[in-house]
């Protein structure tokens, strides 16, 4: 993921050397599903859901990277095309200053996004209700003002 604005001075000063060397330890493939970074591939759909497929017509298992065979690329239900780009992402530790080896993994979109959910919807969560909550302040202070000019 592009690292926002504000959270960029978290990171360290050598954050790209840092992104570098995961790269290289992955051999430049996602460390989940090892698609090839920088690659466009085939994301399957129905009977080849959960699959993606090289322009080699290799197809592999989008979860775990097993080498699944080769198939006629005229057989293989296409979802979408997809540009892989590998992102680093922090796997047990979300502060983006912990940049120890055991915490970093290089990903692709999707694997990235999938580890990711899971605090996405805490967040999101967390801001629906900050909304609602700053709402309903507002909505008590108007309700008082509209008590006091009666």
């Amino acid at each position: 993921m592009p690292i926002s604005s504000e959270k960029r001075a978290r990171y360290p000063a050598n954050w790209l050397d840092i992104r570098a060397h995961i790269l290289a330890r992955a051999g430049n493939r996602c460390e989940k599903c090892k698609a090839p970074n920088h690659e466009r591939i085939a994301r399957g759909c129905d009977d080849d859901a959960n699959t993606y497929m090289l322009d080699t017509a290799d197809v592999y298992d989008a979860d775990t990277g097993q080498h699944l065979g080769k198939c006629r690329m005229s057989d293989y239900s296409v979802a979408r095309m997809v540009d892989v780009v590998l992102t680093i992402a922090h796997i047990h530790d979300p502060d983006p200053a912990n940049c120890a080896d055991d915490n970093l993994m290089a990903l692709c979109q999707r694997c990235h996004n999938k580890h990711d959910a899971p605090m996405r919807t805490v967040n999101a969560r967390a801001t629906r209700r900050a909304r609602l909550a700053v709402g309903d302040l507002f909505e008590v202070e108007q309700r008082a003002q509209a008590e006091e000019g009666q």
